[in-house]
């Protein structure tokens, strides 16, 4: 269980929702969005939704947690948010996750595109075993198990097209 308390937005949780959250990550401008992993790997989403940062697949925002399905059951390992804003995530199987703004391809599919659900990474990170995440405010950045580091985004000027994996 983790003790989220100190985050005003899980105070519109039940005890019982709130007392199930194994895995949390509270963003946004003000702390108004949040993505959760409970115990049994469900994960829920609320908050703002802001650049469909909450990956309901519409920019609707929601007081109540929605299920997001297609990462249920996926065993969720890291979580991370950009300010760009944008998230990322990974699974214990070392599968990555990302959606919300892209304008800097930060979210590593090739494009430019906004993402409105979570997606999988699959470029080259399709060979590689991701053990870690993290999100800038216009990049993002993966730690493979191999100890690769990989960068998408705005300081990554290598990776126009494709996302490549370079040691650091």
């Amino acid at each position: 269980m983790v003790d989220v308390g100190k985050w005003p937005i899980f105070t519109l949780l039940s005890p019982q929702e709130a007392g199930s959250i194994r895995k949390a990550c509270v963003f946004g401008t003000s702390a108004n969005e949040a993505i959760y992993v409970t115990d049994n790997d469900e994960v829920f989403v609320f908050g703002l939704n802001y650049s469909n940062c909450l990956g309901t697949g519409d920019n609707q925002s929601t007081l109540v947690p929605k299920k997001l399905e297609a990462l249920c059951g996926k065993k969720i390992k890291s979580l991370s948010y950009g300010s760009g804003p944008h998230v990322l995530l990974t699974t214990e199987d070392g599968v990555v996750y990302a959606w919300g703004h892209n304008g800097y391809s930060q979210l590593g599919n090739g494009t430019t595109n906004q993402g409105i659900a979570p997606v999988q990474v699959c470029t080259n990170l399709l060979i590689k075993q991701v053990i870690e995440v993290a999100c800038g405010s216009h990049h993002s950045m993966a730690l493979a198990a191999d100890g690769e580091r990989c960068q998408r985004g705005e300081e990554s000027l290598s990776w126009l097209t494709d996302l490549h994996l370079r040691t650091s």
